[in-house]
């Protein structure tokens, strides 16, 4: 069987975002293999995606050498053997010293994509990583969709869980209020604000999504909100939170990888942009909308008009 080694280190919305160029090298290697160097956790949401192999921890410290000039490391380690038909290495500049050792250790091609565009590109990320693609002869244009694939047993579990849930009768809408990088959350007032607003709304019931980086929003949410009436969603597997968003209505969060993961699952999102630019980094799916705030406008007025005219368009609210 063709195999290839797929290298991205990246974060969860990173990751999400070079899903179509995965899905490029996958549509021109359709009977590979892909052993991945990458989160093992992130890597949750393309376990039912057949060209998934074996995943090794880019965490591990044995890596190491790999990063530095003419590093090496038993060919053993990562359960293949050599000749590849390539290796991908999603980085920047530094990482070349990566890709240049595993095509020497694994004896095979080796190529790097620059996962991001310099200020002053405006090309999306997906569209920028499968331009590079394209040119190393890997048809990639138009970007394939991202395809979100958790596996059977995770969706049974969802699906589980949410047939438990309270008023199943009604809508879901997921929110998460938090983000890994602090300067993309959206002001607590404005979340405060648009918390109560749905809760008075008829038909539906909010599920707040929480992870390990959102304590300090949702402690300054607590102090002039009662979050007890929303369904928590806390620190769940990412392929059984992507199994949960594809019974979800609705989701509306920052700029952030959760984001990034609703999007990308299908679920009608409003992505709350503040210092990053969309053009790049926006959330891919078949019902994005994305608005604005501005850190030196500290009312929250404006986006909040803004997200109740696109839920009114989506039906949500009358």
């Amino acid at each position: 069987m063709t195999s290839l080694l797929v290298v991205n280190q990246g974060a969860l919305g990173d990751f999400i975002l070079s899903l179509p160029a995965v899905e490029a090298i996958h549509n021109a290697f359709p009977r590979a293999r892909f052993t991945f160097l990458a989160n093992p956790s992130t890597l949750e949401i393309i376990r039912g995606r057949p060209y998934l192999g074996t995943v090794l921890d880019c965490r591990s410290s044995q890596w190491v050498p790999l990063y530095m000039e003419r590093g090496r490391i038993v060919c053993e380690s990562f359960g293949i053997s050599p000749p590849l038909t390539g290796i991908f290495v999603f980085g920047r500049p530094s990482s070349q010293s990566l890709a240049e050792n595993l095509a020497a250790i694994l004896q095979a091609p080796s190529h790097r994509i620059d996962p991001f565009p310099d200020h002053g590109n405006d090309l999306s990320v997906p569209e920028y990583q499968c331009r590079q693609l394209t040119a190393l002869g890997v048809p990639a244009l138009p970007p394939p969709p991202s395809v979100i694939a958790p596996t059977p047993e995770d969706g049974i579990e969802a699906a589980a869980l949410v047939e438990h849930l309270p008023e199943p009768e009604q809508r879901l809408v997921l929110i998460h209020p938090g983000s890994g990088g602090r300067e993309k959350i959206w002001a607590p007032a404005g979340w405060i604000t648009l918390i109560r607003g749905l809760l008075e709304q008829p038909g539906l019931r909010l599920g707040l999504i929480r992870g390990p980086a959102d304590d300090e929003i949702l402690r300054r949410l607590h102090q002039g909100l009662d979050l007890s009436p929303l369904i928590p969603f806390h620190n769940l597997r990412l392929g059984l939170l992507a199994g949960i968003m594809r019974h979800a209505a609705l989701y509306i969060g920052n700029d952030s990888g959760i984001t990034h993961l609703a999007a990308a699952c299908g679920v009608p999102t409003i992505a709350l942009f503040g210092p990053t630019d969309p053009r790049i980094w926006a959330p891919r799916g078949p019902a994005v909308q994305v608005i604005r705030w501005h850190p030196d406008h500290p009312d929250p007025g404006p986006e909040m008009e803004r997200i109740w005219e696109q839920l009114k368009a989506w039906g949500h609210v009358p």
